[in-house]
C-alpha cells in the first residue's frame, strides 16, 4: 500500500516520489538524460482530458479553475506575444499546492493564444519531470516548462508563487491552531479538508497571485540570451525570508 503524500513538496521530495522512483520499473539510470522533445510535448492532455481523468480532489480543482480570472495585464502580456509559447504541464492531483496553482495556469492558458498547453500526470513522468529540477527537490510538484516554438526553454515555474508563501503558511498556522486539542488522526482527516476549504475560498485571489508570478517570470525568460535561459520562478528551496 502506497502511503499518503504530503500535501507540500517544498520542503523536499514525498514519499510517494520515493516509492514510485524506487520501483524497478521507474529506475532513473544517471547518463540518460530526458528531454521534452516536440513529439513528447504533444503526446500530452488537453485540460478538458486532464480533468475528465483526474480523481483526487477533482471538484475543487474544477471550482478554482471556473473561479481565477486572469488579471488584465497578465491578459495582455500573453495575447500580444509574437508566436505562442509552448506550455508542459507537470501535475499531480493528489497535490495542494496543484490544486491552485495548476487551474489558474490552465485558466490563463485557455484565455489567449498566446500558449500552448499540454498536460502530464508528474507520477507518470518523473524522471522527465526531474530534469527540470535540481537534486535536492527531486520529486517536486508542479511544474510548469515554457519553450519557444522550437522547444527550447524559456522558463520554468515550480510548485507556486513565491509571493504566496507566506499566505500559505498562515492558512496552515490557523487551521493547526483551530485543530489544537484533537485526535491526530481526526485532526488530520479535518486539517485535508479545511485546507481545500480555503484554497478555493481563496481561489481568484491567489490565482491573481500566482498568475502574476508565472507572467513575470515568463516575461524575464522572453529578455534572457539563449546562453542564461531559462528564468526560474516558483518556490524555493531553501527558502528564502
Amino acid at each position: 500500500m502506497r502511503a499518503k503524500p504530503v500535501e507540500r513538496s517544498a520542503n523536499g521530495p514525498s514519499v510517494r516520489y520515493f516509492l514510485h522512483l524506487h520501483h524497478p520499473h521507474n529506475r532513473y539510470e544517471r547518463g540518460e538524460k530526458m528531454s521534452l522533445t516536440r513529439e513528447k510535448f504533444q503526446q500530452g492532455m488537453t485540460t478538458q482530458q486532464y480533468i475528465d481523468q483526474v480523481k483526487v480532489n477533482k471538484q475543487p480543482f474544477i471550482d478554482i479553475h471556473e473561479a481565477v480570472e486572469v488579471p488584465e495585464a497578465v491578459q495582455k502580456q500573453f495575447d500580444g506575444l509574437s508566436s505562442p509559447l509552448n506550455l508542459a504541464v507537470f501535475t499531480a492531483d493528489w497535490c495542494g499546492d496543484a490544486m491552485s496553482t495548476t487551474p489558474s495556469i490552465l485558466r490563463l492558458a485557455e484565455s489567449t493564444d498566446g500558449l500552448v498547453v499540454n498536460i502530464f500526470n508528474r507520477d507518470e513522468e518523473l524522471e522527465l519531470s526531474n530534469t527540470f529540477l535540481p537534486e535536492e527537490r527531486a520529486g517536486t510538484v508542479p511544474i510548469f516548462v515554457v519553450c519557444d516554438s522550437d522547444m527550447n526553454e524559456v522558463a520554468r515555474f515550480v510548485e507556486t508563487a513565491h509571493e504566496l508563501v507566506p499566505d500559505i503558511d498562515a492558512m496552515d498556522g490557523n487551521i493547526d491552531k483551530e485543530l489544537e486539542g484533537l485526535a491526530e488522526g481526526y485532526a488530520r482527516r479535518l486539517r485535508r479538508g479545511k485546507r481545500t476549504e480555503y484554497r478555493v475560498s481563496h481561489a481568484n485571489q491567489w490565482g491573481a497571485v500566482i498568475l502574476q508570478s508565472f507572467a513575470d517570470t515568463v516575461a524575464r525568460g522572453l529578455t534572457l540570451s539563449d546562453d542564461q535561459r531559462p528564468a526560474v520562478g516558483g518556490t524555493k528551496w531553501p527558502s528564502e525570508d
